[in-house]
């Protein structure tokens, strides 16, 4: 490497004692000034003037030559990648490390990479192979697991083919527990069906329902066969009506047939035609026309008048 480039590199680009080495053994050479020929054309032609600052462009060739030559390639680059430690180099730590110092702290644990011990094994090759070879190339086995019981089976089948119900949200629904509460409210449901069941009864009904409950209770001790002579078996045939009884219009004990309806007990009321009661709210006034009055006033006219006539007839006899 030429002379020139090293103190040109070492002017420009390093520093510390190997600069200073470099820069006092190379020493730049002095460049000549160079007339330039304006000078001349000035004083030879003093009407003309030729400004050469309006246009920016000059006539006079640029003296790159000298750089260009002293432009060779460096053969040692590594001081670009060299940090500066001396005071006058411009470099300035604007952070330290976490220690203090210049080293980087080791990873963590789990930032370091995983490496997994693979076995390269050969591949398989035909030929005679001794029982190790054949063990070492062949695949091994994986151990056996104990054999499960088929109730074992059956529920892991059952349980692999168990349909996964969802809401609309996309949540998953538990259909043991969605069955239980459905089954607690139905209880619910037919619990206040029965009571309004109940409460909608009547009377009468209560009071048949009983009357049954009583009698499948004194049906515990009695015997399985029932005689001729039962008293109980004779007084429940006796107590039943039967639309063909001959006898049933002598008895003198008459039997209600429930509750009646209620009718009308006060003073009597103006007769009709039709001998139809007033209704048992019936205040006694009389809110009719007078037809039925007028009625039966013409029927016991006509009743006198021919009592009348019969008598005169027979006066004379």
């Amino acid at each position: 490497m030429s002379g020139n480039l090293k103190a040109y590199l070492a002017e420009k680009y390093m520093s510390g004692p190997k600069a200073d080495a470099i820069l006092s053994k190379v020493a730049p050479p002095k460049k000549k000034k160079r007339k330039t020929a304006s000078a001349s054309a000035s004083t030879a032609n003093a009407s003309f003037i030729k400004d050469d600052d309006l246009t920016g462009w000059g006539n006079a060739p640029q003296d790159d030559e000298g750089d260009l030559d002293e432009a060779v390639v460096a053969e040692d680059r590594r001081f670009k990648k060299r940090q500066r430690t001396d005071k006058d180099s411009g470099w300035q730590t604007v952070q330290g490390g976490l220690d203090g110092g210049t080293t980087t702290p080791p990873p963590e644990e789990d930032e370091n990479p995983q490496v997994v011990a693979t076995e390269d094994e050969p591949a398989f090759t035909g030929g005679l192979l001794t029982s190790a070879q054949l063990k070492k190339k062949l695949p091994k086995r994986k151990p056996q697991e104990p054999k499960r019981s088929a109730e074992e089976e059956a529920a892991e089948r059952a349980a692999a083919q168990e349909t996964v119900y969802r809401d609309a949200s996309g949540r998953k629904v538990d259909i043991a527990a969605e069955r239980a509460e459905a089954a607690r409210l139905k209880r619910e449901w037919e619990e206040k069906e029965a009571a309004k069941m109940e409460w909608g009864k009547g009377l009468v009904q209560r009071e048949d329902a009983e009357k049954r409950r009583k009698d499948e209770e004194a049906m515990r001790g009695r015997a399985f066969a029932r005689t001729a002579d039962d008293k109980e078996l004779n007084d429940e045939l006796k107590s039943r009506e039967l639309w063909n009884d001959p006898a049933a219009a002598f008895l003198t004990k008459k039997k209600s047939k429930g509750p009646r309806k209620p009718e009308y007990t006060g003073p009597p009321p103006p007769p009709n035609r039709f001998g139809i009661k007033p209704g048992y709210r019936w205040d006694g006034v009389d809110r009719s026309n007078g037809f039925e009055k007028k009625y039966f006033q013409k029927q016991n006219e006509r009743r006198r008048r021919g009592a009348e006539s019969y008598e005169w007839s027979v006066d004379d006899m």
